[in-house]
């Protein structure tokens, strides 16, 4: 006989299974009610300042992240990033933008590239350049289902973080 596990969920840090109703992960100590005040504004300045420590990409969509804007610019401009450029997952928007403009002078361009080659090359380049794009239909698919993840941190000082809080 199998026993189903309905009051669990995946601690958003590091994915253990936790019961429904824990205050903390037992594995990493997240205390899940901090999730609430966890904004994506502060992971964005964490991001720039190179500092991941405290940051988790949550497929809770935080207070200051619109989530109608989200999926427009997931659906107009996400073929150039844009809708990673909005939540702060940077690397991801670079790679988005390359790849889109890639493709883009390989269609301004094909003239001279079909010649090189017999056009092995603009073939094989233009795959993998679609290929991508179908990383953009995953993006879309998981905004409207609402599981995409957005980097959010807590900005609390990190003594209080750390548990090295003086008692007053």
């Amino acid at each position: 006989m199998k026993i189903k596990n309905k009051g669990t969920f995946a601690c958003p840090r590091c994915g253990i299974k936790c019961l429904t109703g824990t205050e903390s992960c037992p594995d990493c100590g997240l205390v899940f009610s901090r999730l609430e005040i966890a904004t994506n504004k502060d992971a964005k300045r964490k991001i720039k300042r190179h500092d991941k420590d405290f940051i988790i990409k949550t497929t809770n969509i935080p207070s200051d992240v619109s989530y109608v804007k989200l999926l427009l610019l997931t659906i107009f401009v996400g073929v150039f990033g844009g809708h990673c450029f909005y939540v702060g997952r940077y690397s991801r928007g670079i790679m988005f933008l390359i790849n889109s403009l890639l493709l883009m002078s390989y269609v301004i361009f094909n003239k001279y590239l079909v010649n090189l080659d017999e056009g092995r090359l603009l073939a094989a380049l233009s795959t993998i350049g679609g290929l991508f794009l179908l990383v953009w239909a995953y993006d879309v698919i998981s905004v409207i289902l609402k599981k995409f993840k957005i980097p959010v941190a807590i900005d609390v000082d990190e003594k209080v973080i750390l548990g090295e809080e003086e008692d007053k």
